[in-house]
């Protein structure tokens, strides 16, 4: 029998190995492009039930493409690992930049499919992350990009995300109608996948229209056609509006039993976010029941996975329930705690969000002024020199407040003294760096005007790029002058967590990836891995951007840049170094001070705005760590700064 047996196994290794050696042959018998594709094929049908080994055959898929140069397939390819990472791995930031690393390649292919779908995911990107106005102008893109294409199957992708963005600034008839109109194309086209989900948000809807009868019935729906389709992940989201329901309704057994089901089944998928919904809805259904103990129990367990997650929509809605939580069961010290931690940290990610909202505004343009004609460029310019224009008149409204009240003060204190220093170099800024690059753009959009009236591409090139050039510095000084300002009235506060500082370094080296390609400038970064610090994320990454930004401006083409990070006895030492223009000597002994706020051009005659590094000693001096910096003319610079371990 054992024999028997031995032989039985023997016999279905070797079927096994046989098999597998076919699928081998077979693919190795394919050309390159078509096991490109194939291993496309294989990353997107295994994104839900086996999500790494999805993000297994889309990087080799790249690694092929881009051995053998296939343009086309490499969009598409980081197209499918950014919507992998953030419906599956839910990390909005790798999504954004895999979604950003492809769209060039969708470019130069002249793929308009593509490059809609990958607007309509950026546009869903930063729906999440509460960033609703560039969601909405990459949804509008995306949505005529797949209207003039007549792809149905996108436009009513387009249409789910114009219902969200409707949603959320309380339009809830136009995000109906949107909805609606996506499940009568999906129901053409027999998606059942995306017929699940839009009926997913027509719940989310109709709750906030307080339709509890429709909105249960079209969460039930969803619950059924995912349970058809075996979607783990959205069987638990529609389980959490049914549960919300119930909780509305006062059926707490009910609540409780489908939050407890949506959590077992996020925990199968290792879904954070979901997880943390479970639990909190958890959390308030036991309250209710009057078992606080456990409930409290589940708010803890949510605040822990929230630390875990990073993910600051996560954390500010556990701290938002906590509060209520605390405030139903009168226990105010804790409420208020939990209440004054969701202001914490919404700071922090505003003035994060800010940042990196004028900086993808910025790659933004870079990237459209190669797709689209010169015309375009100029009104979407012409859009911008609004926006500043009316920015501008509210700081200059608000300095002039500030000014005449403080003249009716009899006694100066120090902090009033110290205002009125600030207000001075709001004005300077404005003065001198804000009304000379307007007085550019207007002249230099009439001259590309007359060029392109003429057919004289190459002026009209340069001005377009003159054009470009001023408005990404008058970003990064809106940018900056916000950020600054904000820190001048103390209004930021560090929200202070553990991270890993190498992940950041990379994250920053990302963001500044074109300007290094474009000016054939290798980044180096030296770190430890796993080099945990407990800091602000979202202030040091500000610190850094400035800092490389700053490397990058001054190097020269073909040279190098190093960022290193240290861990030392009682300090992390953070440093970026460049071989490039260097720093006069009587300059850097007031470079931080903010004495003179001046710019200084960079090896390609880039503008800077003069608050950089000014808002980079506040921001590490916030966290008790200080900044420094050596430099020789000719040589290069380097800055470092410590923060405390």
């Amino acid at each position: 029998m054992i024999r028997l047996y031995t032989c039985f196994f023997t016999g279905m290794l070797l079927l096994l190995s046989l098999k597998i050696s076919g699928e081998t042959n077979s693919f190795n018998s394919m050309s390159k492009r078509e096991q490109v594709n194939s291993l496309a094929t294989q990353c997107w049908q295994n994104r839900e039930k086996q999500t790494d080994k999805a993000i297994e055959y889309g990087m080799e898929g790249i690694k092929i493409a881009k051995e053998e140069g296939y343009t086309k397939e490499l969009g598409k390819l980081y197209n499918y690992i950014g919507v992998i990472y953030q419906h599956y791995k839910f990390d909005i930031s790798k999504a954004i930049y895999y979604y950003d690393l492809g769209l060039p390649y969708c470019i130069k292919a002249n793929d308009s499919e593509e490059i809609a779908y990958l607007f309509n995911n950026l546009g869903d990107a930063f729906y999440i992350t509460g960033n609703v106005p560039l969601a909405l102008e990459y949804t509008q893109k995306s949505m005529d990009l797949f209207q003039k294409t007549k792809n149905e199957r996108g436009i009513a992708y387009s249409y789910i995300n114009m219902g969200e963005l409707n949603r959320v600034k309380g339009e809830y008839a136009t995000s109906l109608n949107y909805f609606n109109k996506a499940i009568n194309i999906r129901k053409k086209l027999n998606d059942s996948i995306g017929i699940a989900s839009a009926y997913l948000e027509l719940g989310h809807t109709l709750f906030l229209m307080d339709k509890k009868d429709d909105a249960l019935y079209n969460y039930s729906l969803s619950l059924e056609k995912n349970r058809e389709l075996n979607n783990i992940n959205f069987m638990a989201y529609s389980m959490q509006g049914i549960g919300k329901i119930y909780l509305e309704i006062d059926n707490i057994d009910s609540a409780i039993y489908f939050y407890h089901t949506a959590l077992d089944l996020c925990k199968s998928r290792n879904n954070l976010s979901g997880i943390i919904n479970s639990q909190l809805g958890m959390a308030k259904a036991l309250a209710l029941s009057g078992n606080i103990t456990e409930g409290e129990n589940f708010l803890n367990k949510a605040l822990q996975n929230a630390k875990i997650s990073g993910i600051s929509r996560d954390i500010l809605s556990v701290y938002k329930t906590r509060g209520q939580f605390y405030q139903q069961q009168n226990q105010y010290r804790k409420a208020t705690e939990d209440y004054e931690n969701y202001v914490e940290v919404y700071d922090s990610l505003f003035t994060a969000l800010q940042y990196a909202t004028l900086n993808d505004i910025r790659d933004r343009y870079l990237i459209t002024s190669q797709l689209n004609s010169a015309t375009e460029t100029l009104k979407m310019k012409k859009k911008v020199q609004i926006y500043a224009i009316i920015f501008i008149i509210i700081l200059i409204i608000f300095s002039v407040i500030l000014f005449f009240r403080n003249q009716k003060i009899s006694r100066l204190s120090s902090e009033i003294i110290k205002s009125n220093d600030t207000k001075d170099k709001i004005f300077s800024i404005i003065s001198h760096d804000m009304i000379s690059p307007f007085n550019i753009l207007i002249g230099s959009s009439g001259l590309l005007i007359e060029n392109l009236k003429k057919n004289d591409v190459e002026n009209a090139m340069n001005h377009g790029q003159i054009i470009q050039q001023t408005s990404e510095r008058t970003f990064q000084l809106i940018s900056n002058l916000l950020s600054w300002a904000r820190s001048q009235q103390k209004r930021i506060v560090p929200y202070k967590r553990n991270f890993d500082l190498s992940v950041l370094l990379h994250e920053v080296n990302a963001m500044f990836e074109n300007l290094a390609n474009y000016k054939n400038i290798t980044v180096d970064i030296v770190t430890e891995n796993n080099l945990i610090i407990k800091a602000d994320k979202n202030l040091l990454q500000i610190v850094i951007a400035n800092l490389l930004n700053n490397a990058l401006k001054f190097s020269y083409t073909g040279e190098k840049v190093e960022m290193r990070a240290q861990q030392m006895p009682d300090h992390v030492k953070v440093s970026i170094k460049d071989h490039g223009i260097g720093i006069k000597t009587e300059t850097l002994t007031m470079i931080f001070s903010g004495q003179d706020i001046e710019s200084t051009a960079g090896t390609k005659n880039e503008r800077g705005t003069g608050l950089g590094l000014i808002l980079c000693r506040e921001f590490i001096e916030m966290h008790g760590g200080t900044i420094h910096v050596k430099s020789k003319p000719g040589e290069g610079s380097e800055f470092w700064f410590n923060i405390p371990a």
